[in-house]
């Protein structure tokens, strides 16, 4: 039933966000456009205009516990973006979850604590339950028994103390969130699974390789998280250089935003470094430091905001391109002369703020400025 469900989900994607079906497709000899590289998964490099790429990888079709793609999805993706003409300057890759987030450690701890006390608690009551209810059949009364203990359960269960952490189906809300990062444990190399979250190091680390030959600027632009933010990877001593990458992550615009006590986690200061490529991600210092901005100072309608890193409501992101000497004081001027040719990117955050329970006035957050690469950088 689940691989139908997927098979239909493909092609619902394709003809509506492609315009096209798997007969076209397979019919069509070039990979200009979207294209597959081992059979399973359909990717795209589409141009808007001569400076900016975006780059479509399927992260859904190979996905498993283990991986986001297969070995050689990469291998077929990272030559296309190294051969792409020079008169590209940034490469937006568009990834479903971010590659650059704060760690929920501590938020996987307690929803597994959560969920063992779901467990004993259920347990408990019912094995408490039958124990009273044995009982009072001898006085008449067993069916008012039961009910008080259903009534207890329900107190504690999904409509009650964890109905902000239960999902419709009594699981841990939050977990399903979890399993899906990059960062999580199945994917994270330990000493019984040695090759696991290299997968994300050896992405990182291949793009800033390309980067840094091709003077060309990578940022990826990301969602599934419910909560908007921005992010990036770093070389702290040489802040602009190929090493550089940004995370813009905008929030479905129809899910429930995360709990208040996943924002609050995640609002962390552990430091977070990248290691070398082939090696286990330790946290200890390297040359590549994650960062989160802090861009949201104040709520959408005016008041103080505490946790500034992320944002957990409906919002979209506005990307603009620019050249920055051509705009730079030139504001409602018509005869603007031609600048150097090297743009950079303006990103803004479209906040909805609340009404009264109802959706109120929209707010900007921004921008975050995401400047093109110098040659040899």
């Amino acid at each position: 039933m689940f691989k139908n469900i997927g098979r239909i989900g493909i092609d619902m994607y394709l003809l509506f966000q492609h315009h096209t079906t798997l007969e076209i497709l397979r019919n069509v000899s070039t990979d200009t456009d979207i294209f597959t590289i081992t059979g399973t998964g359909w990717h795209f490099v589409k141009y808007l205009g001569p400076a900016v790429v975006v780059v479509g990888p399927d992260c859904r079709s190979e996905r498993n516990q283990h991986q986001v793609m297969a070995g050689p999805t990469y291998q077929g993706l990272f030559p296309k973006v190294a051969l792409l003409p020079p008169s590209v300057q940034h490469c937006i890759w568009m990834i479903s979850v971010p590659v650059i987030y704060p760690r929920l450690e501590a938020a996987e701890q307690i929803a597994h604590t959560v969920a063992t006390g779901k467990k004993a608690v259920t347990g408990t009551y019912n094995l408490l339950g039958k124990v009273t209810s044995s009982v009072a059949g001898v006085v008449g009364a067993k069916g008012v028994v039961g009910s008080g203990f259903d009534s207890v359960k329900k107190a504690v269960g999904k409509s009650g103390l964890m109905g902000g952490i239960l999902s419709p189906f009594g699981d841990i809300d939050v977990l399903d969130e979890l399993r899906d990062q990059w960062t999580h444990e199945s994917k994270v190399s330990s000493a019984s699974s040695p090759a696991k979250d290299l997968e994300r190091t050896y992405l990182i680390r291949t793009l800033q390789g390309i980067a840094h030959q091709k003077s060309l600027r990578m940022t990826f632009l990301s969602g599934a998280v419910d909560c908007c933010g921005a992010g990036l990877v770093h070389d702290p001593a040489k802040p602009s250089d190929h090493k550089t990458m940004y995370q813009i992550i905008s929030a479905s615009v129809v899910n429930t935003p995360p709990a208040s006590y996943v924002l609050k986690l995640l609002h962390n200061h552990k430091p977070l470094y990248v290691p070398a490529n082939g090696h286990r991600s330790t946290n200890a210092p390297s040359d590549t430091k994650e960062d989160m901005m802090e861009i949201f100072q104040a709520e959408p309608d005016g008041r103080p905001r505490e946790m500034k890193k992320l944002m957990g409501r409906r919002n979209y992101v506005a990307v603009v391109a620019y050249d920055p000497e051509v705009v730079q004081g030139t504001y409602g001027r018509t005869d603007m002369g031609r600048g150097a040719g090297k743009l950079s990117l303006a990103v803004d955050f479209i906040v909805q703020g609340d009404a009264g329970g109802g959706f109120g006035g929209v707010n900007k957050y921004g921008p975050v400025i995401i400047p093109s690469l110098e040659f040899g950088r």
